[in-house]
């Protein structure tokens, strides 16, 4: 997993209100905690942060915490809180690790190879889990967990317990599905109620046909009993 380093400064100013000015000056509010040490408050550079998140793992990555220019200590970004319309940051949990205990992460799940189904148009890749949530050592994180759907026909599927990581152990349920190869759903209109509509459209169209014929019939018999009076009188 790739390793980052970030310069932090331990934030004096607390609260909403201090939040606030750190914001203001172009800093993140976050805090430092984890392997039974204090928690420190401390604020990070917007610009470094973000660059620090923009490598191809994104979040998963091992920060190397500088705080005032002092011994660094290793870190995972543990939350992060965004504003919900800007999706700026506004807050950072950094959490402590040591290179002997296990770590707890999410790791992406990149899909390779092309199903033959999905290539002939008889399946859809449904891929349910866009991230696998693992349990190793720090060296052993892995940036991204790849798997190959080139073997999966219609129906098909690889669910957790299919997936091997060396030296990481998986926390999902391992009968859940990771990715399928669905049956393309077709709409197609039942054979019976296609009868029972043209035989309705049938029936529709026998009764307008008497209906006009009644009333041919209706105009025949006035216009004959108006020539009949004509003759009468």
């Amino acid at each position: 997993m790739a390793t980052v380093r970030l310069n932090v400064l331990r934030r004096e100013n607390l609260g909403k209100q201090g939040a606030k000015r750190t914001r203001a000056a172009g800093r993140i509010p976050g805090v430092l905690y984890g392997e039974k040490k204090e928690n420190l408050p401390l604020s990070v550079d917007a610009h470094d942060l973000r660059v620090a998140l923009s490598t191809p793992s994104g979040r998963n990555v091992i920060i190397e915490v500088v705080m005032d220019g002092a011994e660094s200590t290793r870190a995972v970004v543990r939350d992060m809180e965004r504003d919900p319309i800007s999706r700026d940051i506004l807050h950072v949990d950094l959490q402590r690790i040591a290179e002997n205990k296990p770590v707890t992460m999410k790791i992406p799940v990149v899909v390779s190879g092309v199903s033959p189904a999905v290539k002939e148009g008889r399946g859809i890749l449904d891929h349910t889990m866009r991230q696998l949530e693992v349990s190793c050592l720090p060296k052993d994180i892995p940036e991204h967990i790849e798997i190959d759907v080139s073997e999966l026909d219609v129906n098909g599927a690889i669910h957790v317990s299919d997936i091997s990581v060396p030296d990481v152990e998986l926390l999902d349920n391992p009968e859940r599905p990771v990715v399928e190869i669905l049956r393309p759903t077709i709409f197609e209109e039942p054979e019976e109620a296609a009868e029972e509509v043209e035989a309705v459209e049938g029936e529709e169209g026998e009764e307008a046909a008497e209906g006009e014929e009644a009333a041919e019939e209706g105009q025949e018999g006035e216009e004959a009993s108006e020539t009949s009076d004509e003759k009468t009188s």
